[in-house]
């Protein structure tokens, strides 16, 4: 009797190990990244809880474009020798490098975080995909954050790198566009690939004529020597250099030393709509039958010491929406 209850206990857990959901995340850029951490802790919270859970990170941040193809193959490597029940690609990078070779297979992939629409990466539609779409509301953002500098004439310089990710924003947001008018808001959009010349816009803001500063994305800026810049050095940089008011269209740009604030978008939110979509197809639920859609539509969050430093005031309805941070 002792025997066969020790057998049933034995194949019990063997049954139960068996039944854990094996899961691979590719990440477009590196473990370190605010965006990354963020979009993890949104998938942990949403992911099955006796998943394994494999993570693989590109670096595509920080790496330069030439190298991207070879991490993108690196990746695939470990992919296919990790016999997932389902795969992760997270922005993107990971979905236009990974994605087409894995459409129509025979493993369920979620992507997230995609700022292109995904047909233009050729894996819409597919029968084993779908996923999460970042849109973040830049013309929204713009139009309500520029009123609080200046509410008659504004005009806003918005700053990108030229990276992947920030081409995909400046197509789906402006159409491609690099000047364009939002009621009494008038846009300029640069793009830059050197820190001197994103810095050199920065300082002549003022003189410009601009009223206020978008920053928008950073991350892959490279000094002379072609070296990658670390983000949280060029952020630090533009607070304590910035001769208007700084905004932001992302939450990991927020904080005392960092923008103002504004109508923000967060990586979790991603990883919480991703998290919840790949849990539906672990339990049964074709991939097909579920549209891509976005996530969360963004909120209000704003540095207290950033708002008095720069002598701004939120009104009340935007206050009472707001996550203020020190």
């Amino acid at each position: 009797m002792r025997n066969m209850i020790l057998t049933l206990i034995v194949v019990c857990v063997t049954a139960s190990a068996a039944a854990a959901h094996k899961i691979i995340v590719v990440h477009s850029y590196h473990q370190e990244y605010a965006w990354e951490q963020n979009l993890t802790s949104g998938l942990l919270n949403t992911l099955p809880e006796d998943a394994e859970i494999e993570h693989i990170y590109m670096d595509t941040k920080r790496l330069p474009r030439q190298e991207h193809p070879a991490q993108a193959e690196k990746a695939w490597t470990r992919l296919k020798a990790g016999s997932p029940d389902l795969i992760i690609l997270c922005d993107d990078n990971a979905a236009r490098l990974l994605g087409p070779s894995l459409k129509n297979g025979s493993v369920p992939v979620v992507y997230l975080g995609l700022n292109r629409n995904p047909r233009d990466y050729g894996i819409f539609p597919a029968n084993n995909m779908t996923g999460i779409l970042e849109r973040p509301l830049l013309k929204r953002s713009l139009h309500s954050m520029c009123k609080l500098v200046n509410p008659h004439d504004t005009k806003v310089l918005v700053l990108f790198d030229s990276d992947t990710t920030s081409d995909a924003v400046v197509h789906e947001a402006f159409q491609g566009q690099s000047h364009l008018i939002l009621g009494k808001v008038r846009v300029e959009l640069k793009q830059f690939s050197r820190l001197a010349d994103w810095k050199k816009a920065l300082l002549d803001a003022k003189s410009d004529g601009f009223d206020t500063v978008y920053i928008g994305l950073y991350h892959t800026l490279r000094d002379e020597d072609g070296s990658h810049v670390p983000e949280e050095e060029v952020l630090a940089w533009a607070n304590a250099n910035a001769p208007v008011p700084i905004f932001a269209f992302w939450d990991f740009a927020v904080g005392k030393g960092k923008t103002i604030g504004g109508h923000v978008l967060s990586s979790r939110d991603q990883g919480l709509a991703g998290g919840e979509v790949a849990s539906r197809i672990l339990a049964g639920t074709s991939p097909a039958s579920i549209p891509p859609r976005t996530a969360e539509a963004g909120s209000y969050r704003f540095s207290r010491f950033e708002l008095d430093r720069f002598g701004i005031s939120l009104p009340r309805e935007i206050l009472e929406q707001a996550t203020m941070l020190p």
